[in-house]
Order: structure tokens, then C-alpha cells, then sequence
């Protein structure tokens, strides 16, 4: 394979930042990771903050998941990019990230190109890549990373392994066990020399190879890459107790709340029979001025009473135009949209569904997976039950369906707080 040549040796060009928060934080188990709070500030920002005053810095592209503009903009201390520019005061754009790591990264390396004017390996411009979950690392390894990638075109920071490593098997054996002196840990920032490394990640999309990090990516297409010494404190965050363990008397900072929706609708001819977003085959369905469906008006009424936030009705007022027949899946992706700009996550969700007719059984689950997937919970989070009337009132002669709700819902610390 024909590599990719290097620039001229050492490296002079400008500094450019590429942040990557493009990942779905599924093993964080519920909201953004790096939109929590870390005293004051999100997890977010304090990942940005230490490269912020590198010289040389020329422009910052920060990706994000897709359909999450909004809230990395305000995680980052403003709701438009015109506003973040004024505060960080360096050139700053968001890209929508793609389906892998690999695909966010070289979304974000093609706008920093553009910003760069790049042409050719022959450019000396430098690109450090940060993943946005180490919110604790030091502008001194920033600065260190920075060097050594000027003199050799691509540098990592690389820690101790504090435990012991063991390579597995298939079988659920140890397949080897080799020497922890000759294996250290991979942090970030990764640094490299930009025209090389977009041409890297051309080259690999061309191939379809794929990779979780770009020092791999560069050994590869490129080159050898050097290595300064890392540091224990810039860990990444992936799993909640990671960010609960920062917070001063971790145990008492926890805070819980509850909530209890309920609702009731008629059932007449001629609308769907809606329950969770899935929809039962009968012959009536629920009256209402949205598409009535009465299990999810009951979570989205517990959610936002359990963060202080009100009912449906002063969300999504009845007689608005807006909400006319609108798919209630949406507006529960809302409130809990609503919930994570004040700081909370749903932990679980329990519900009960009392109506007569049709039978709930064989649909319950298709209902609690559609209802983890609109809230991004973990199934196991999610509850619905189903019971009867035995004939009694309205619902047990058929003329109504009923539902109940109850949510659980936590912050961590302080919580989400943006500036206004």
C-alpha cells in the first residue's frame, strides 16, 4: 500500500480543534454524557476549555449527535453559533455527526478543512482530536501533544495500565498473557498533521476499513505515530458512576424525584386505538384533540410533574393548532427534550393501561420497546401493564380506556444548567 506523504518536518501551520461528541452515550444508561453538569459547566465545555488558550488556534469543530443541535449549542453557553463565537472568541462550527465514530471524525476533519484552505500534504496546519467525554484534561498535555506532533506529524498521549492485561478467547478462556510494561492506555488529544489525516480517512471510506481510533487510522495510511506521556486524571467518561464519583459527597449530591400521570379518553368509531405509539386493531379508538393516545399523555403528564414542569396541557394546549392530530410519540420526545435542558433523566418509567377490549398482552411489548426508543431508555427501564375493569364504569362497559403512570427521574450533583 502506497502511503500517504507527510509535510515537511517540523510542522509551523495553524492549530485547529476538532471535539467529538458524536456517540449516543448507550452505556452511560439514560441522557447525554456530555451534557451534564461538572460544576457549573458541562461536560462539554470543560472538555473545550483547556485548548481555548493554544496558540495558533485557528477554528474549532465540535460534532454532535444527529438531531441535537440545539442542545450542544446550549451546552457550550449559547443557543446560536454567532453567540458562541462571541463568548469563546475563536471560530467555531457544529457538525452532525455520522453513524460511527470514524464517519463523525472525518465529517468533522472535511469543515475544518474548508476553514483551513488546505492543499496537498505539503500544508503545515496541525489538528488535535479530543474525544468530548475527558472533561479533566490538562491545557499542559494539550500543549504537549501539540509539540511532539509538530516534530514528527502525528502524536497520542499514552498512560499506564493500572491493572493487569489479559488477551481473551472464544471459549471463555484467557488466550494470552502479555507483559503490562509493553502495554499502555490511549488517551486524547490525538495529534496530526490535517491534510494527511483527511486523506487517511479518505482512503479508509474508500476501502471500507474501519477503526475506533485515528492513530490507527495513520499507522495505516500514513505513517508511525510518536507518543507523550499521559495523564491518569484525563479519563473518559462512560459509565454514570464514572461522573458520580467526581461529585464531593457523591451519595448526598444524588437527587430523586417523582412523578404521577393519569388520563382517560372516550372510545368512538372511527379513530385509531393508539397506546404507546403502537397501534391495536378495533373498532374504536381514542376521541381527543391530538391522536389521543391516552398511555403516553399519562408519561409525558408523570415526567414533567416529576421535574416541577407542569401537565400536557400547558405544553401542548389543546385548541393550538400546532398539536392538531399530532403524533403524541413526539410530544413525549419533547418533554423529555424539556427534562434534559433542566438537568434530569428519566430512571424508569412504570404504567398501567385499564381498558376492556382489545387484549393488551400481545402487544405490551412492542409498547415498552417503542416507548424506551422515543425517551432513549434501556428496555429494562420501561413497565406496562395491563388490567380490566371487570365491567364497572365507562371503561368496563367499553366506552373509555384509562392509563397511569409513574416516573422516576434523577440528577446528578448540580445537574444540566446552561446559560441563559
Amino acid at each position: 500500500m502506497k502511503k500517504i506523504p507527510l509535510p515537511d518536518l517540523p510542522l509551523g501551520g495553524r492549530v485547529f480543534l476538532l471535539l467529538a461528541a458524536g456517540g449516543t452515550s448507550a452505556r452511560f444508561g439514560g441522557g447525554k454524557k456530555e451534557f451534564f453538569d461538572l460544576g457549573g459547566k458541562s461536560v462539554l465545555l470543560r472538555a473545550l476549555e483547556p485548548f481555548l488558550g493554544l496558540a495558533g488556534l485557528a477554528g474549532i469543530a465540535v460534532v454532535y449527535p444527529a438531531g441535537m443541535l440545539e442542545e450542544t449549542a446550549e451546552a457550550l453557553g449559547g443557543k446560536t453559533i454567532e453567540k458562541l463565537e462571541s463568548s469563546l472568541g475563536k471560530g467555531i462550527r457544529l457538525v452532525e455527526g455520522g453513524k460511527t465514530r470514524q464517519a463523525s471524525v472525518a465529517g468533522g476533519l472535511a469543515v475544518l478543512a474548508s476553514m483551513s484552505d488546505v492543499e496537498g500534504s505539503g500544508n503545515g496546519d496541525l489538528v488535535l482530536v479530543h474525544d468530548a467525554a475527558r472533561p479533566w484534561v490538562s491545557p499542559a498535555l494539550a500543549e504537549a501533544v501539540l509539540a511532539s506532533t509538530r516534530r514528527y506529524g502525528a502524536s497520542i498521549p499514552l498512560c499506564e495500565l493500572p491493572d493487569t492485561p489479559k488477551e481473551v478467547g472464544n471459549a471463555g478462556f484467557i488466550a494470552s498473557h502479555p507483559e503490562r510494561s509493553s502495554m499502555k492506555a490511549a488517551q486524547t488529544p490525538q495529534g496530526f498533521a490535517l491534510a494527511p489525516l483527511l486523506a487517511a480517512h479518505a482512503a479508509a471510506a474508500a476501502e471500507v476499513w474501519s477503526c475506533t481510533d485515528d492513530s490507527s487510522l495513520w499507522e495505516r495510511y500514513v505513517g508511525k505515530v510518536a507518543y507523550v506521556e499521559g495523564e491518569r486524571k484525563n479519563r473518559k467518561l462512560t459509565y454514570r458512576d464514572d461522573l458520580e464519583a467526581e461529585a464531593p459527597n457523591a451519595q448526598e449530591s444524588l437527587e430523586f424525584r417523582i412523578g404521577e400521570g393519569w388520563d382517560i379518553h372516550p372510545l368512538v368509531e372511527g379513530r385509531p386505538l393508539l397506546l404507546g405509539g403502537v397501534r391495536l386493531e378495533y373498532t374504536k379508538g381514542e376521541a381527543g384533540y391530538s391522536d389521543g393516545d391516552v398511555l403516553w399523555h399519562a408519561i409525558i403528564d408523570a415526567i414533567l410533574g416529576a421535574a416541577g414542569l407542569g401537565d400536557i396541557g400547558g405544553h401542548f394546549p389543546s385548541g393550538d393548532p400546532r398539536w392538531k392530530n399530532a403524533d403524541s410519540s413526539l410530544l413525549a420526545a419533547e418533554a423529555a427534550k424539556l427534562l434534559r435542558r433542566r438537568g434530569w433523566i428519566i430512571s424508569n418509567l412504570d404504567s398501567t393501561v385499564i381498558l376492556e377490549a382489545p387484549r393488551l398482552g400481545p402487544c405490551s411489548e412492542a409498547i415498552r420497546l417503542k416507548i424506551a426508543f422515543v425517551l432513549n431508555l434501556d428496555p429494562d427501564r420501561v413497565s406496562v401493564k395491563a388490567k380490566t375493569f371487570e365491567g364497572f364504569g365507562e371503561v368496563g362497559r367499553g366506552e373509555a380506556v384509562e392509563a397511569r403512570a409513574v416516573a422516576l427521574i434523577e440528577r446528578v450533583g448540580r445537574g444540566l444548567r446552561f446559560p441563559s
